[in-house]
């Protein structure tokens, strides 16, 4: 192995010393941003209806919990549940329709192939779903005499299609915990897209989906007119997709709006999302680019048709 020269080490103390300040500045400005985040997290945690009926510490995960993300959509959607806290334990479920659904304690739930069987996923380490799903089950403080569901959303599977396999009887999927027990019935719930023609066939399954699009080839990507001259591009791969917003100038000519990458477990629902009829997109735009700030149900959107921002642009988007 040849030793590196003294002018060679010389030259890299050198260039360590110019970059210092620069990393030192990376590193308070990454510690800011995170900093901001965390208030951020913690003022959305401390007005949401979960912390103000339970009065739970808030966690580094509390806003992405299962439990956490269902209560709040549960009590705005006045799903009629009964949600119990257990004070044994903390442990929590909630009875729905006469059964009795818990939620995981796992991020995944695969079918090993080999073994015949599913696994689950904790933090890297898999283990046995029967395992898993007994131990959920002795910390309930009494068994009720009511059938018990997991409640498990699509995106925790990571097969493409859960028609070609024996789902555990004890499961019931849900689209996500934020929309539970809305459109269930849809067959398309167990299928995610491998490519835009998937996608492209998903939504024209879709009822209430409005404008109008087309595949422009096998392989190609989607273009969905939805809204007066705006466009929007949908493309699918296994490892980026794409959704893209455009301005229609003179009809012909696109100007970028924004685009993000959701992945191929989100997309169809970012569809729902964005074009079923009465739900609406806001954009935010700037000299340097865009976002979007909302998707979903008009109702629920916190921003007026009409408003104005200090700076840059507001879209109010509504597919009809």
């Amino acid at each position: 192995m040849n030793k590196m020269k003294w002018y060679q080490k010389l030259l890299i103390g050198l260039l360590v010393l110019l970059l210092s300040p620069l990393i030192l500045i990376c590193l308070i400005s990454a510690g800011i941003c995170a900093l901001v985040q965390i208030l951020k997290n913690k003022k959305e945690y401390k007005k949401s209806r979960y912390y103000l009926d339970f009065k739970q510490k808030i966690m580094m995960d509390s806003l992405y919990s299962p439990e956490y993300r269902f209560y709040n959509s549960a009590i705005h959607r006045n799903l009629p549940i009964q949600y119990i806290k257990q004070e044994s334990n903390g442990f929590e479920y909630f009875i729905f329709d006469g059964t009795l659904y818990l939620f995981p304690d796992f991020e995944q739930i695969d079918l090993d192939a080999e073994k015949g069987e599913w696994q689950v996923d904790r933090d890297g380490d898999w283990s046995g779903f029967e395992e898993s799903h007994k131990n959920l089950l002795a910390k309930l403080d009494k068994e009720p005499d009511l059938p018990i569901k997991l409640l498990i959303e699509r995106k925790m599977f990571p097969l493409e299609n859960l028609n070609e396999v024996n789902i555990p009887e004890v499961i019931y999927i849900t689209w996500g915990y934020d929309e539970a027990f809305e459109n269930e019935e849809s067959p398309l719930k167990m299928l995610i897209p491998q490519n835009s023609k998937d996608l492209y066939e998903m939504m024209l399954q879709t009822p209430d989906l409005c404008g109008t699009f087309e595949l422009l080839s096998d392989d190609g990507n989607i273009v969905w007119n939805l809204y007066d001259d705006i466009r929007i591009e949908l493309g699918v791969d296994h490892h980026d997709c794409y959704l893209g917003v455009s301005k229609m100038l003179f009809g012909k000519v696109e100007s970028g709006l924004t685009h993000w990458h959701p992945t191929a477990f989100e997309i169809y629902n970012e569809v729902c999302k964005i074009g079923k009829r009465g739900n609406v997109m806001i954009l935010r735009t700037f000299a340097s680019g865009g976002g979007v700030i909302y998707i979903g149900n008009k109702e629920d959107c916190p921003y007026q048709k009409n408003k104005r921002c200090l700076f840059g642009k507001l879209y109010y988007l509504e597919a009809k």
